[in-house]
């Protein structure tokens, strides 16, 4: 029985010092901004169930063509899947300086433009696995703190070099 009390406190130890390596105490920055730029994007649309496999297989098609394209994981959510009964809109691929590259077959470029109102969080050092987990409860706690009225129809992920991940999220 000792030695099964001791296991528990060293798989606590160790799952609580891969959190902290992984960046899972640190918080996001979060501010009110619009946007300067025009933002492209190259990917690949989806509508349908989160949990359909599809889904998935549009994230690793975009991890493998990154090493190509030399652009940040970046995924544009057209509606609130809570609202939608699980039903999402979105638009999976990556965030690209210009559209000049060629694209990998089925994917083609959309262009989120300039002057977007968000609420945009930020961070750094936080692995991809854990940030958005952080970025959308901190983004969303900003638009109730601020009192502004939420877009249904733009939430933007990006997951970029060094850890650098932020969510965008459209207020009016």
């Amino acid at each position: 029985m000792r030695y099964l009390f001791l296991a528990i406190i060293l798989l606590t130890l160790i799952a609580a010092g891969t959190y902290v390596y992984l960046g899972g105490n640190r918080e996001p920055i979060v501010t009110l901004e619009t946007t300067a730029a025009p933002l492209y994007l190259a990917g690949q649309p989806f509508h349908g169930a989160v949990r359909d496999e599809g889904f998935g297989n549009l994230f690793r098609q975009a991890k493998e063509a990154q090493a190509r394209l030399r652009g940040d994981l970046a995924n544009l959510y057209l509606n609130d899947p809570e609202t939608a009964h699980d039903t999402i809109r979105a638009f999976i691929g990556l965030a690209l300086a210009d559209t000049t590259q060629p694209l990998p077959a089925g994917f083609r470029y959309r262009v989120v433009p300039a002057g977007q109102r968000v609420i945009a969080a930020r961070l750094t050092g936080v692995s991809y696995l854990l940030s958005p987990n952080k970025l959308y409860p901190a983004a969303l706690e900003a638009v109730k703190a601020r009192k502004l009225t939420q877009r249904g129809d733009f939430y933007l992920e990006r997951f970029g070099a060094d850890e650098a991940s932020e969510v965008w999220v459209g207020v009016k």
